[in-house]
């Protein structure tokens, strides 16, 4: 496998997306996102940035810019008996008119007693570029700090009490009592695919393991991370969030993501064995692959070409090859290497993985093999299918929930929806 740099752009969202879809996950807490007018305008055009939401703007002005503590007070009048804690995020436009958000952060924390967080849109970070991953990973970074730090012992009874509630509303009354286990889980990921935090809840529970929660949460509030509680990653964009929780002294399991048959597998056995229990997933993982023979089927031997968008084309692209495809590239937006050496290895040799690609070179590469499919951006996407490509969005498989076993069901219908359209198509066409 050959990993390549090109000077390319970032993706098309905004970063401040990640800050909006997160938002309204976060139940007593106060978002604040401070810049200019127009970044409002952008942010209240997201889904859930209307009026009502959770997130507020401290609007700022290029001919006036606020004085040291002027957004600190703001922040506290703004929280006044409404808000438990407050994640300031500040834009680009904010860093160039001199606002430290994370003095502010500590200065309102002073002022108030709340907890305060910070986000800086414009902070260096390990890879270049402005991509809206970046955004994500700190802003989970601030809710893992914000969430509470806890002895083993105090963990162990959150876990014992999420086993007699029931959790995210999926009850535990007809389920059968898991072992007990030793250390509890926190899942860490999932924003932006929707069902997926449920979906591993559940098949973690099946293993004999009870998660204590998800950060974001899902109408809980943040669970406790520290000391004794394992942390499992759900996502491939979540370095710097993943190095908080461990900062904390939480364990972070080091494996493949949760997608796809094997990766959904793996990470299970790893998470349980991390968390006290023993369990094996092969029995499962060939019952599932077995479900989807049919599926699998209409995927094996097609030539597909991942562009890079989301961030989640390494795994995306191992599972895929799993099932019988021929990956002939994987574009990605960023790749910490480190964080992602068992998706990499897992991926194999075979296949080349393009850091922040160039998008000319890739129309020329696409040109010349001529993939049965593209994954691609809306950027690419129209020039692509001008030149007879057949294209699939990135996105539609992160909106339809790319984690478990469910999730790998998931990928592969909408391959299959995509090569049967496009092969009615052609019928009709002669």
């Amino acid at each position: 496998m050959t990993i390549l740099n090109e000077s390319g752009i970032p993706d098309v969202l905004h970063p401040l997306h990640a800050v909006n879809g997160l938002a309204g996950r976060l139940p007593g807490t106060l978002v604040i996102v401070v810049g200019m007018r127009s970044e409002a305008h952008v942010v209240r055009s997201f889904p859930g940035g209307g009026p009502g939401g959770r997130v507020r703007f401290a609007i700022l002005d290029p001919r006036d810019p606020p004085q040291q503590g002027q957004l600190a007070n703001l922040a506290v009048d703004a929280a006044g008996r409404r808000a438990e804690k407050v994640l300031l995020v500040g834009s680009r436009t904010a860093a160039a008119l001199g606002v430290d958000v994370d003095f502010e952060a500590r200065l309102a924390a002073r002022k108030s007693g709340l907890t305060v967080a910070a986000v800086d849109a414009d902070a260096p970070y390990a890879n270049p570029g402005a991509l809206s991953t970046d955004l994500e990973d700190r802003v989970l970074a601030a809710l893992v700090d914000l969430c509470p730090k806890r002895r083993t012992s105090e963990l162990v009874e959150a876990a014992s009490q999420a086993k007699r509630t029931g959790f995210f509303g999926l009850g535990g009354r007809n389920r059968e009592r898991p072992a007990e286990q030793g250390r509890p889980v926190v899942l860490l990921g999932g924003a932006l695919s929707p069902g997926s935090a449920a979906d591993l809840v559940a098949e973690l529970a099946r293993t004999g393991v009870e998660a204590a929660g998800v950060v974001p949460p899902t109408g809980d509030d943040l669970p406790p991370v520290g000391e004794g509680t394992v942390v499992a990653v759900m996502d491939p964009n979540l370095g710097t969030a993943a190095n908080a929780a461990r900062e904390r002294g939480a364990r972070v399991v080091r494996t493949l993501m949760p997608i796809g048959v094997d990766g959904t597998a793996r990470f299970l056995q790893d998470v349980a064995e991390d968390a006290g229990a023993r369990t094996s997933e092969v029995m499962r993982a060939r019952s599932v692959w077995e479900e989807l023979g049919a599926l699998r089927g209409r995927v094996r031997g097609k030539r597909i070409f991942f562009a890079g968008d989301t961030g989640y084309e390494v795994p995306l692209a191992r599972f895929l090859a799993d099932a019988g495809a021929v990956v002939l590239e994987v574009g990605a937006p960023r790749l910490d290497r480190r964080f992602l050496a068992e998706e990499l290895q897992a991926l194999g040799s075979g296949v080349d993985v393009v850091v922040s690609p160039d998008w000319r070179g890739q129309m020329a590469r696409i040109e010349e093999s001529n993939p049965d499919v593209v994954v691609a951006s809306a950027g690419l996407h129209a020039p692509l299918v001008a030149r007879g490509h057949l294209c699939r969005g990135p996105e539609d498989f992160v909106r339809a929930g790319l984690h478990g076993y469910e999730g790998a069901r998931r990928i592969l219908e909408l391959f299959a929806r995509t090569f049967d359209r496009a092969e009615a198509l052609d019928a009709s066409s002669l």
